[in-house]
């Protein structure tokens, strides 16, 4: 009898079984936009008080890889709102309902305090919004992604007309509103990196201004490296502006940022066309380059390159106590990246960090991997941005090493790299490799999953076609899971929801 009511109660049971929560969603509205307008982002199905880390990721036209994120907890219905939460930490805290995309950093395997700056108008930047399992800090290996959505973000709108421009000695793209007009007229211009950054531009025709984005050197028949300038360029350009039948008057503006700010101071004090500045990050002196008007000359301000000296470790460390407080020889995570002037060798003042689980030293001008037999817990292990031609040296972390971040050198063979038996991820992005023979040595690290390649000779022979590259790439490391920020694999939750 027991046994019969026991059976008969089982569906009793499953008609009484708390309902399934809905699966976790995320939204962006709209999902495309201008890259100057707000969005809201909203997420739902989460447990109440449930915390969850949201991550942004983007590329830029040359595959270098940024990403933000921040940690947020749901409200009592399991939802999140990003224009009324507050982020409780990662890359910002409080309520910040575009923290996600002014925070866009590069990710740590890229060259650090780069600026993400779009080449293209026509074309959207691709942000991918990631909701993931609980709290994880900036530069760690996040949760499981539950929810992803993605959103572009748009530097022009319809109507808008860019046309290129070679009016005397005057280059760059003007960019004119929809309608007759006339419209204020603004000139762009940009910093050290030369060259022609449109962007901005565009956006400004968009809200009613005509843009002059304009070039200074390096485009074009323009000089190609910042030696001297001269104003009358400059004021050529503004008479232009100020004279074309679409430009209200009776003056002109300008927008400078970096070394384009110290022009638009320049512009503003001498030129009586320009009547307003704005000036961005840039210095009030003309620096670098000597700027000619007439018979005056302002010199540029110059570094005396003689009295540098190269920074050692010890003098890193030194530095790097002072700012965080610490011992490095106890710490477990040492940041020597940037350092100014740049360190050129790793030295045995490595040794003393033996607590050491994340070392970087990005960004500096070292040649050859050194002095880590004593760096018994190093994990992680950043020396992007150097001058690195082998990979000579590691096989004294071959037993701890799981991630080398070694992008932007001038590694050419991996010789040497199957002693690696611990390496999960590898980012070595824009090196020299160009052969076959040299890729596969990475099918003998059994646990490499994560694999950075772009920019490599090789991977550029397919950059027409990822597919094929992947395809090629992964008959050859049939292991990785993830390839040049690919996921190749289902997740375990998609295996489960299959099955």
């Amino acid at each position: 009898m027991w046994r019969a009511v026991a059976v008969a109660s089982a569906p009793a049971r499953a008609l009484f079984r708390a309902p399934r929560r809905p699966a976790v969603s995320v939204a962006v509205s709209p999902a495309a936009a201008l890259a100057d307008e707000r969005v809201q982002t909203r997420v739902a199905g989460l447990g109440p008080g449930q915390a969850v880390t949201l991550r942004a990721v983007a590329a830029d036209e040359r595959g270098c890889l940024f990403q933000s994120c921040a940690h947020y907890r749901a409200d009592g219905r399991g939802e999140l709102h990003l224009g009324t939460d507050a982020s409780q930490g990662g890359d910002y805290t409080g309520v910040e309902p575009m923290g996600l995309f002014w925070s866009l950093a590069p990710a740590g395997m890229e060259r650090p305090y780069q600026r993400l700056v779009p080449r293209s108008t026509g074309t959207p930047l691709k942000v991918e919004m990631l909701v993931h399992e609980g709290h994880s800090q900036p530069g760690a290996f996040p949760g499981p992604v539950v929810a992803k959505v993605e959103v572009e973000r748009w530097f022009t709108a319809p109507g808008v007309r860019r046309i290129r421009l070679k009016e005397g000695r005057v280059r760059g793209s003007l960019f004119l509103p929809p309608g007759d007009g006339p419209f204020p007229g603004v000139i762009d211009m940009y910093g050290d990196e030369g060259g022609l950054v449109e962007f901005r531009s565009s956006l400004l025709a968009t809200h009613g201004f005509a843009a002059l984005s304009l070039p200074y050197f390096d485009f074009e028949d323009l000089p190609k490296v910042m030696k001297e300038f001269q104003l009358e360029y400059f004021e050529e350009a503004a008479r232009f502006l100020q004279r074309h039948p679409k430009v209200k008057g009776p003056g002109v503006g300008v927008i400078g940022t970096g070394k384009g700010a110290e022009l638009a101071l320049s512009m503003i004090t001498f030129l009586p066309e320009v009547v307003a500045a704005v000036c961005i990050s840039g210095c009030s002196s003309n620096t670098v380059a000597d700027l000619h008007y007439g018979e005056m000359t302002l010199p540029g301000l110059r570094f005396d390159m003689n009295k540098a000296k190269a920074t050692t470790i010890r003098g890193a460390l030194a530095k790097w106590e002072e700012k965080n407080g610490q011992k490095a020889s106890e710490a477990k995570e040492v940041k020597l990246y940037g350092q100014i002037p740049p360190v050129e060798k790793m030295d045995e003042s490595l040794s003393t960090l033996v607590n050491c689980e994340k070392l970087s030293l990005s960004t500096n001008c070292i040649e050859r991997i050194d002095n880590l037999s004593n760096l018994k817990n190093l994990r992680i292990l950043s020396l992007g941005r150097n001058n690195i031609k082998n990979l000579n040296g590691l096989e004294a972390v071959r037993e701890t090493l799981e991630e080398l971040w070694i992008s932007y050198n001038f590694i050419e063979k991996l010789r040497g790299i199957h002693v690696m038996k611990k390496l999960k991820v590898l980012y070595m992005s824009n090196n020299l490799v160009k052969d076959w023979a040299e890729f596969v040595r990475l099918a003998e690290l059994p646990l490499l999953e994560d694999l950075v390649f772009v920019g490599n000779p090789l991977q550029q022979k397919y950059s027409s076609d990822q597919n094929s590259w992947i395809e090629e790439a992964t008959k050859r490391v049939p292991k990785l899971k993830k390839l040049d920020g690919v996921v190749l694999i289902k997740g375990e939750e998609d295996e489960e929801g299959a099955n």
